[in-house]
């Protein structure tokens, strides 16, 4: 028994050390924050959908699109016929008749005035356009916020990695330490067992948490448009983040350039872009259509030939104004009225959601400070404790099981400042994507 813990306390070891060996000499490229977020920008499969959306809006955006210019269009034909009438005694013409003819035309088409309905509808295009940038700059900083996330759990993870990594190391040399005092009989079974468990317990959380390592990898190069299996060499640190300015301050930027809240007042512009659209029908329609025809003919009776050719030139003026159509128009007035109606709900509300997300994103930013402070102190107390705790040990003041409780209490002090680290930087990339911070393609570490 003893020898098959022994093995699987070896194997485990083994693992680490090969692990390390192969982090060592695997070639990674280094990749910073920054670089992170603009191979985002590039490569992101949101990020890429969002901007041939706005092109294809782009492209919409035109005055030909709302009916604004003439249309023009040209024709041709052509014509031959025979015509064999000399077997045919009932014929006035009594003979071969051949004609052949070409007929080319040009037509114009120009709607003058539709109740400034094209200009509505050039303006509705434009504000499409806006709310299309206004998507793609959300994508943006939504991709910012979650790569910033990616990346510094990554961070998070190897340091938890390291963590055990380092407990591991530390209950190995107290188990050699063990073994060796057994072997002169002046340490006990119960010792080496209870370090032999703490090993297997530390080596079972590391071989779970390089899993998690691995696949906060994988969460980054999805987010990079990388290939899965990318590793890279992370170059920033998992650091506390920077003062923000006060409350009133930051709910103020928020107010002026949050993008959903703008995004929220386009709809509205658009809504009421479509009162006056659907308002255009209540006036005439005036049009203008103009043709050009140019007819030649050549015909052969017998020995006699002739050309001809004809040319027709028309200008005609429409004027279209629809008298009753059963309500229709109106209740089209109506309903696009409560269309903008309902958007302009929808800013007030928007805009009471982001200053109550503001709110509360600056109190878990303040919450996390003070959290992250006082996990930071107790990893200091837990440290010194299980230096005390070490002398004492060797003293035999205090047995294994309360060796191995301070330990554990120094595992759970550095993960819990490790966690709210990443939770206070959390609320405050939050806070940078609501004011509009998050659009450029480089951050703030």
């Amino acid at each position: 028994m003893k020898t098959s813990i022994y093995l699987i306390l070896n194997v485990v070891f083994m693992l680490c050390s090969m692990n390390s060996l192969v982090a060592q000499s695997t070639t990674t490229e280094p990749l910073s924050l920054n670089q992170a977020i603009n191979r985002a920008l590039q490569s992101n499969f949101g990020i890429r959908t969002s901007y041939l959306l706005k092109e294809a809006s782009a492209i919409s955006n035109s005055w030909g699109a709302v009916g604004a210019l003439p249309q023009l269009s040209t024709s041709v034909s052509g014509v031959s016929s025979i015509s064999d009438q000399t077997e045919n005694p009932t014929s006035f013409i009594q003979e071969r008749i051949e004609t052949d003819g070409l007929t080319s035309g040009l037509n114009v088409n120009w709607t003058l005035f539709d109740g400034m309905g094209m200009f509505a509808s050039k303006s509705r295009l434009n504000l499409l356009e806006l709310q299309s940038e206004g998507q793609s700059s959300l994508v943006i900083e939504q991709t910012v916020e979650a790569v910033d996330r990616a990346y510094h759990n990554i961070l998070l993870q190897t340091e938890l990695l390291s963590v055990l990594a380092e407990s591991m190391s530390l209950s190995r040399q107290r188990l050699n330490e063990i073994k060796h005092s057994e072997s002169y009989g002046t340490a006990g079974t119960f010792d080496r067992l209870q370090f032999e468990n703490a090993i297997l317990a530390d080596s079972t959380s590391w071989l779970q948490q390089g899993v998690a390592v691995k696949s906060s990898i994988r969460n980054l190069n999805l987010l990079m448009g990388d290939p899965e299996d990318s590793v890279w060499t992370l170059t920033d640190e998992l650091l506390a983040p920077p003062e923000l300015p006060s409350v009133s301050d930051v709910r103020i930027a928020v107010l002026v350039d949050n993008t959903s809240l703008n995004n929220a007042i386009l709809s509205e512009s658009i809504a009421q872009n479509g009162v006056k659209l659907a308002q255009s029908f209540l006036y005439p329609v005036l049009g203008l259509n103009a043709s050009f025809s140019n007819a030649t003919s050549n015909f052969a009776v017998g020995d006699l030939e002739g050309a001809g050719r004809s040319v027709n030139t028309s200008a005609l003026l429409t004027l279209n104004f629809n008298l009753f159509n059963g309500g229709a128009t109106r209740r089209s007035i109506s309903l696009a009225q409560i269309q903008a109606d309902i958007a302009a709900v929808d800013v007030e509300d928007t805009r009471a959601q982001a200053s109550s997300i503001v709110s509360n994103a600056y109190e878990s930013y303040t919450l996390g400070a003070s959290v992250y402070d006082l996990c930071v102190q107790a990893s200091r107390n837990a440290s010194i404790l299980l230096d005390i705790a070490e002398t004492s040990y060797r003293k035999g003041i205090i047995n294994a099981l309360d060796y191995r409780a301070l330990e554990v209490s120094l595992q759970r002090a550095r993960v819990n400042q490790l966690s709210a680290l990443l939770i206070w930087r959390g609320s405050y990339v939050e806070i940078q994507r609501l004011v509009g911070a998050l659009r450029a393609p480089l951050m703030m570490n």
